[in-house]
C-alpha cells in the first residue's frame, strides 16, 4: 500500500496519508476538486501522464487486495485480470495484456502498467521450476546453521517458525518452517523459481512487443513495491519492518533515445523519484506537490544530485522508520509487534550487510547524528503547505487504542 501508493501520487506516507494497509492510515490524502478527480498540484501519476496525451491502461488487481480505491482511477482502461485479488498466477495476467497488445497494434503512445504477483510469498508454481537451479548453490554463506538455530526462539509471522499455521506448508516450493541452513537454501530457490517463472511471463509480453515490430521503440521499467527479508531479524520470506532488504528494490529501465546499455546509476533514489522521473520523460509538467525529484539526467548518463541520506518507514507489521547513509542504518521503532526490535538499532551495513549485531550502544554520537537527520526530515515535510497529521502516529495511537479495549 505505502509504496504503490507512493508510485501514483508522487508524495511520501507521510504526506499522503498511507502508511500501512488497513485502517485511517491507509487511506490516501488529496486534494479535490468538486469536479475533475485531484487538484493539478497532487494529481495522480496515471491521469498526469494521460494528460500529456498518453492512453494509459492498468492490468493489477491491486485495488481488490486492500481496498486500495484511489489506485484505481485516473487510468484510461483499468483491467482487472481475475477475482484472485492478489494471489493470480503469472497466466492470468500475462494472457489478457497480450490480448490487449494484439487488438490494440495499431495504438502508440500508450503507458501500459503490468502487475506480476508470483515473486511474492506464497511460491504457488510447479516444483519443477527448481530444477534449472540444481547447478546454481545458494551463495550467501549468512544465516548459517547458529544463525538458524538462534531465530527458532522468535515469534510471530513470517519467523522460522511462523511461515504457515502449525508448520504446516501449502506449497511444494516452501516448507513448513526454517529450522536448518538445508531449509533455508530450499526457500531460496523456491524464490529464484519463482522469479524464474514470472520472467517468463514478463518475456511473453515482450515477445508480442517484438512481434509487432515495435520492441526497439518501446521504453520498459521493471521494478517492485519491496524486497524481503530473508534471515535478517530472525524474518523469512516477507516484509514485517525497515531493513535494507526490504526497501532495496530493483530498478530496470530500457528507455530508447535515452539510456544506454549496461549503464548504472549508484545514486540513492526514493520510489517517488520514479514518478517524478515517468512525467519528465513523458513531457508532463512534475505536479507541484510530489515529493520526489527527477532522475532522468542520470538515466543520460549526466550527473544528478547526491542525497546524504534516505528516510525508510514501515507500517504494516512494526511500526518503524529508518535512515539510511552511505554506510549506516539507523532504525527507530515505535511499536515492534511482538518481535525482537530494540528501541533503536544501529547498524555498520558495510561491515555487517545482514544486520546482525546493534552498535547503538556502542557508538551513541552517530545515532546522535541519525536522529538528527530523521528531524530534519520529519521537520521539512511538517513544513510542506500539504502537511497532514503524521500518519505513522495515527496508527501508533489507534494501536494503542485497539490494546486498551
Amino acid at each position: 500500500m505505502p509504496s504503490r501508493h507512493g508510485l501514483i501520487s508522487g508524495r511520501f506516507g507521510t504526506n499522503n496519508g498511507v502508511v500501512t494497509h488497513g485502517g485511517p492510515a491507509s487511506k490516501l490524502q488529496i486534494d479535490e476538486r468538486l469536479y475533475g478527480g485531484p487538484q493539478p498540484h497532487n494529481q495522480l501519476l496515471q491521469r498526469q501522464i494521460r494528460e500529456n496525451g498518453y492512453v494509459t491502461i492498468c492490468f493489477s488487481n491491486f485495488p481488490f487486495r486492500h481496498c486500495a480505491t484511489w489506485f484505481g482511477l485516473g487510468w484510461t482502461e483499468m483491467h482487472s485480470p481475475s477475482l484472485h485479488a492478489g494471489s493470480e498466477p503469472a497466466p492470468e495476467v500475462a494472457d489478457p495484456v497480450c490480448r490487449w497488445l494484439r487488438h490494440n497494434e495499431d495504438r502508440d503512445d500508450y503507458f501500459l502498467y503490468v502487475n506480476f504477483w508470483d515473486p511474492h510469498r506464497i511460491y504457488r508454481m510447479d516444483p519443477s521450476w527448481v530444477d534449472r537451479f540444481q547447478d546454481s548453490p545458494v551463495k550467501q554463506v549468512w544465516p548459517d546453521e547458529a544463525a538458524i538455530e538462534g531465530h527458532q526462539s522468535i515469534e510471530g509471522p513470517f519467523t522460522a517458525n511462523g511461515q504457515f499455521k502449525d508448520n504446516v506448508s501449502t506449497v511444494p516450493l516452501m516448507l513448513g518452517s526454517v529450522r536448518s541452513r538445508e531449509d533455508f537454501e530450499h526457500m531460496v530457490t523456491g524464490y529464484d523459481a519463482a522469479i524464474a517463472y514470472t520472467d517468463q511471463y514478463v518475456n511473453q509480453v515482450l515477445e508480442d512487443l517484438r512481434r509487432q515490430g515495435v520492441y526497439d521503440d518501446t521504453a520498459i521499467l521493471i521494478s517492485a513495491d519491496h524486497g524481503d527479508n530473508f534471515g535478517e531479524h530472525g524474518i523469512y520470506s516477507d516484509h514485517v519492518c525497515a531493513d535494507e532488504a526490504i526497501h532495496n528494490v530493483p530498478l530496470i529501465v530500457k528507455w530508447p533515445g535515452v539510456t544506454q546499455a549496461g549503464s548504472v546509476i549508484n545514486s540513492e533514489l526514493y520510489n517517488v523519484d520514479l514518478s517524478a522521473t515517468l512525467c519528465e520523460l513523458t513531457g508532463s509538467d512534475v505536479p507541484d506537490r510530489y515529493d520526489g525529484i527527477s532522475f532522468a539526467d542520470g538515466l543520460r548518463g549526466e550527473v544528478i544530485p547526491e542525497r546524504d541520506y534516505l528516510v525508510w518507514g514501515h507500517g504494516l507489521y512494526t511500526l518503524q522508520r529508518a535512515v539510511r547513509t552511505d554506510r549506516h542504518l539507523m532504525i527507530r521503532t515505535y511499536d515492534d509487534y511482538g518481535y525482537r526490535f530494540d528501541p533503536i538499532e544501529l547498524h555498520d551495513m558495510d561491515a555487517d550487510p545482514y544486520q546482525t549485531r546493534n552498535l547503538a550502544q556502542e557508538a551513541p554520537g552517530i545515532v546522535d547524528e541519525m536522529t538528527l537527520m530523521l528531524d530534519t526530515w520529519l521537520g521539512e515535510q511538517r513544513a510542506k503547505p500539504y502537511a497532514i497529521p503524521d500518519p505513522m502516529e495515527v496508527e501508533l495511537v489507534r494501536r494503542k487504542n485497539q490494546n486498551a479495549q
